[in-house]
């Protein structure tokens, strides 16, 4: 879910930008004192998304090192909740635990009431066919990775989600596609890997940073539903001069066996595909490329212009093949804090459906 992870991205940007974490390696030392790197805090969040309008909430964040040893990131946890003026509700504990200098355990838990837009399934859908069907759910996933060399981790991931999604008289009831028929659980197992040369975690100016997941569910996960998916998410910084900056995605993701409905890819969302509705394109498949460039304006102030272009399919080649899905658009960062390259994120991005705005922390990738 887009707008979950743009939400804690908002709550990770404002409490490492509060507690100046680095994302350099540190040597083992046992000469140390854990309580020094123990900080608690709490602080508002607000942002704005074409899906939950204006939303406020607020956070806590206890950051600290988990161990005698120095790790070689801190380790965070999270509390917050918040509430959109669209009548949305979502409650939500991400955590990040780096033990030692290889082991990584992160995921989140959560709960969320919400609503998702529903066009229809697949490139063909219509703008005019708009309608929103609520949801309940409950939400786990952690995933445990070992650190192999300094930017690789390998890890076993699980994920949970129990769906309630009510019946109604409407084109989602007309399609009839898998798990519209009240929803149900989703339990997958999978396997993790990620490459991170990145130069910084909050504004890279050079490095790669490459996640490739596969998941499985079934019966043997627990799971009311049977299938099977795959994604890659390659994403690549280059300065050109005087940080002037190429940043640019890959991203795709093929469904293989009898997914739910509300677990497909789709167009688009503040970091994917901006300038369509949330949701507006949805399939099994799904073929993106991002391109971005990043530039100084004044002193904290910085600009991005940006395109993206790719679609959806209901198999995975045709979402190489299928009518293309472009967007561009531009945008004005703030830099809150001094120690930390955390900014405030205004886009303003256009589609051939008109015109979308996006307020909220963090880059878009």
């Amino acid at each position: 879910m887009q707008k979950l992870i743009t939400l804690i991205l908002v709550f990770y940007g404002v409490g490492y930008a509060a507690f100046g974490q680095s994302d350099s390696t540190v040597t083992d030392t046992t000469a140390y004192n854990s309580k020094d790197d123990l900080s608690i805090s709490g602080f508002p969040i607000m942002f704005y998304l074409p899906e939950t309008s204006l939303s406020f909430g607020a956070a806590g964040l206890l950051v600290f090192n988990a161990g005698k040893e120095k790790a070689w990131r801190k380790s965070q946890i999270s509390l917050g909740g918040a509430y959109t003026l669209k009548k949305q509700i979502l409650f939500f504990l991400p955590y990040e635990l780096y033990l030692k200098q290889n082991w990584k355990v992160n995921g989140e838990i959560g709960y969320f009431r919400y609503f998702f837009n529903y066009y229809g399934i697949g490139i063909d859908s219509k703008a005019e066919d708009l309608e929103t069907y609520d949801a309940n759910f409950p939400r786990l996933l952690s995933t445990v990775s070992y650190r192999v060399t300094d930017p690789l981790l390998i890890g076993v991931q699980y994920r949970f989600d129990y769906f309630d999604v009510p019946r109604m008289d409407s084109l989602l009831t007309a399609n009839n596609p898998t798990g519209a028929q009240g929803g149900g659980i989703t339990s997958t197992i999978g396997l993790s890997t990620s490459y991170d040369s990145r130069d910084d975690i909050f504004y890279p100016r050079k490095g790669i940073f490459a996640t490739l997941i596969a998941e499985s569910s079934g019966k043997f996960t627990g799971a009311d539903f049977d299938y099977s998916l795959i994604q890659f998410d390659f994403k690549h910084y280059y300065t050109i001069k005087d940080k002037h900056t190429i940043a640019s995605n890959f991203y795709t993701g093929a469904t293989i066996g009898d997914s739910p409905f509300y677990n497909y890819y789709y167009f688009s969302s503040g970091k994917r595909g901006r300038g369509f509705n949330d949701r507006r394109f949805l399939d099994k498949n799904i073929s993106m490329l991002q391109v971005e460039y990043r530039f100084p304006i004044y002193k904290r102030f910085r600009g991005a212009a940006f395109s993206s272009i790719g679609s959806v399919g209901n198999t995975y080649g045709e979402s190489f093949t299928n009518r293309k899905l472009w967007s561009y658009g531009g945008g004005l960062r703030f830099q809150l804090s001094k120690k930390q390259m955390s900014h405030v994120r205004l886009d303003v991005a256009r589609s051939y459906e008109g015109i979308q705005f996006y307020v909220t922390i963090g880059e878009a990738f």
